[in-house]
């Protein structure tokens, strides 16, 4: 074997060496679809949202553009490798870099800083039950009243995700229109 292919061979890696995730390749895929097209479609998963999000609704984020994010507004971000979907804060003005205090509506604990940069879109459509809540109008004093209730009380979370989690049974049960036959679908129509 020539020299060239020896070395060739040995600077490869070995097939059982560590390769990215699934996981680490689809955000990578959804993050670059957000780039080029400057929107993405996803379930989400986690209850750190709850009352405004559950598991299972599906999020639509969009860039940014020329719009500046605002405290209310939930937006999406990488964090340590995996898509994070949190509520403004506040934000933090350092010389002429913005950072953005993020924390999940169910949780006490503020993220840390996140720059500008790092920000990949906003919430902007989500869909639940067939229904469309709009995410991001709901700061009222009501609203804000019962994502402080949910933060402060382990229970309160365990029940709305309980509710939420029949509700939906409920809602497949009697035939949303992306279950049953096509028959049953055109039926409601």
């Amino acid at each position: 074997m020539p020299l060239q292919q020896k070395e060739l061979l040995s600077e490869r890696q070995p097939m059982n060496a560590a390769s990215p995730s699934r996981d680490a390749v689809r955000l990578e895929l959804a993050a670059e679809a957000l780039r080029r097209f400057s929107e993405v479609r996803f379930v989400a998963h986690g209850s750190s949202m709850v009352p405004s999000i559950y598991p299972g609704d599906c999020l639509t984020v969009q860039t940014f553009g020329v719009e500046v994010p605002r405290c209310g507004d939930i937006v999406l971000y990488d964090r340590n490798g995996q898509f994070c979907v949190h509520r403004i804060v506040n934000i933090l003005k350092k010389g002429a870099a913005l950072f953005y205090v993020l924390r999940g509506d169910a949780l006490t604990d503020y993220d840390p800083p996140v720059a500008a940069c790092e920000l990949l879109g906003r919430v902007t459509y989500l869909e639940r039950r067939g229904e469309s809540p709009d995410p991001n109008s709901k700061t009222g004093l009501l609203y804000r009243a019962a994502r402080a209730i949910v933060r402060h009380s382990k229970f309160v979370i365990a029940l709305l995700l309980r509710w939420h989690a029949v509700r939906e049974r409920d809602f497949l049960k009697t035939g949303s229109p992306w279950t049953g036959s096509a028959q049953t679908r055109t039926e409601r129509l």
